[in-house]
């Protein structure tokens, strides 16, 4: 029951600004800056610029930070138009706790 948090085996139940974003291997790509419809905006270590990453690429999401699919210079795509046409938010939830009866397997 003491265990602390980052060496918990449980994941996040939803991705905030500021989290660090992860390739598969641990080496930290940047922050999370927004998170859109289909990508998160992320911005890089030592840039100003923005980056996308696709929804699509994440893999788990932990208290160490947002786990991506992908070698570190195949997950990044430009950010192009999309800053202006996605609904930016700042908590993306990625499941319920199943005792809020909002889960998947509960809904009716």
């Amino acid at each position: 029951m003491a265990r602390d948090w980052m060496g918990s085996p449980f994941e996040r139940r939803s991705i905030q600004p500021s989290m660090k974003v992860r390739s598969a291997d641990g080496t930290v790509l940047g922050r999370v800056a927004l998170i859109g419809e289909t990508v998160l905006f992320v911005r890089p270590r030592f840039s100003r610029r923005l980056r996308a990453v696709p929804l699509s690429r994440l893999e788990r999401v932990t208290g160490r930070g947002v786990y991506v699919r992908g070698r570190p210079n195949e997950v990044f795509e430009p950010v192009g138009d999309r800053l202006r046409t996605e609904i930016p938010t700042h908590v993306y939830p990625l499941a319920e706790p199943p005792w809020t009866g909002l889960a998947p397997e509960h809904r009716t």
